[in-house]
């Protein structure tokens, strides 16, 4: 399965940004919620603190970071969540 076709151009970005940058590249926690909803089922937690995302069969809990841009870790459990999905090589 190919990753979504149409998704906004900002999400197109973020999605690029986890399939092919190093995990370094800050990318911010709205910005990534917003492409998160474009391509799975998103639940934010009251308050925001943090998401649930489900594609396919799996689920990830993601939290806010306190200051600054999502973590590597992060970065890292949903390029596996999008492999999984076959939406990147």
């Amino acid at each position: 399965m190919a990753a979504p076709q149409n998704l906004t151009p900002d999400s197109r970005q973020i999605l690029d940004q986890i399939e092919y940058h190093a995990t370094t590249h800050k990318i911010g926690w709205r910005d990534l919620v917003t492409m998160l909803k474009e391509v799975s089922d998103v639940e934010e937690s009251h308050g925001g603190g943090k998401v649930t995302v489900r594609l396919d069969n799996e689920k990830l809990v993601i939290e806010k970071p306190e200051n600054g841009p999502v973590s590597e870790h992060t970065v890292l459990e949903l390029r596996r969540m999008f492999k999984h999905a076959g939406w990147m090589g």
